[in-house]
């Protein structure tokens, strides 16, 4: 099938910088139109000023997530002291979601929408499928209507949960992507996602990207970082 319109989307890079150059490393590989960074940038890490120079230096559109906003209102001093003020500065600026009208459509109706994590609510959970380990359960259609409020698209899209899920709720279809520093499916290659737009609909295609994950978590547990052994934790197993 022809593809009119490509976006790719990234989202929870948490201060991998060694995903996030692997990844976009991948991403240059297959042409695309648009690049958007669905938030999650720096905390978790233990290269936070390495990833957000990578993220700025790229053209994409980029939004906030809840762990940005937990850095901006001061939580972590050590991410808060590696990425300096101008990187505060960024991350204080992101707007909350993207959207994206393709060549031809007409908003909102054919609209790409990228989020962190809901339409309404940067750390509200809402998911159309349950992770590989059950840690997260299928949202109820009650909540899943409350968590998109009178958000209207073609298709949205968010992170959060750290891993790829696709379906329909409360009337609109909804999908996650994995993450691409910390993903939470057992797989620990970096995620990230294409969704292309063919003149009626948008396609997701997940792909997984390796890297020398072990090397990371290496380097996470000399960081000096308070979170050094979640991550460490988390970078082994790929689970949350």
């Amino acid at each position: 099938m022809r593809h009119l319109f490509t976006v790719v989307v990234l989202s929870d890079i948490h201060g991998n910088a060694a995903a996030l150059r692997a990844v976009l490393d991948d991403v240059r590989r297959s042409p695309y139109d648009r690049m958007v960074v669905a938030g999650d940038l720096v905390y978790g890490g233990p290269r936070p000023a390495q990833a957000l120079a990578l993220i700025r230096g790229l053209h994409a559109d980029v939004v906030c997530g809840n762990a940005d906003r937990a850095v901006v209102a001061e939580d972590s001093p050590w991410v808060r002291d590696a990425i300096g003020p101008g990187g505060m500065a960024y991350l204080a600026a992101l707007p909350f979601s993207r959207r994206l009208t393709p060549p031809g459509g007409a908003s909102p109706g054919d609209d790409l929408m990228v989020v962190h994590a809901t339409p309404t609510d940067v750390e509200g959970i809402l998911t159309v499928a349950a992770d590989p380990f059950g840690t997260f359960p299928v949202t109820t259609e009650a909540e899943a209507r409350r968590l998109l409020g009178d958000a209207q698209a073609a298709l949205i899209v968010s992170g959060h949960v750290h891993y790829a899920s696709e379906g329909r709720v409360a009337g609109r279809r909804f999908a996650s992507v994995g993450s691409v520093g910390l993903p939470f499916d057992g797989d620990p290659r970096a995620a990230y996602a294409r969704v292309s737009w063919d003149g009626g609909a948008w396609a997701i295609e997940n792909l997984r990207v390796p890297y020398d994950h072990l090397a990371v978590a290496a380097e996470a547990r000399t960081c000096g970082a308070p979170f050094a052994e979640t991550t460490v934790r988390r970078l082994e197993t790929a689970r949350i």
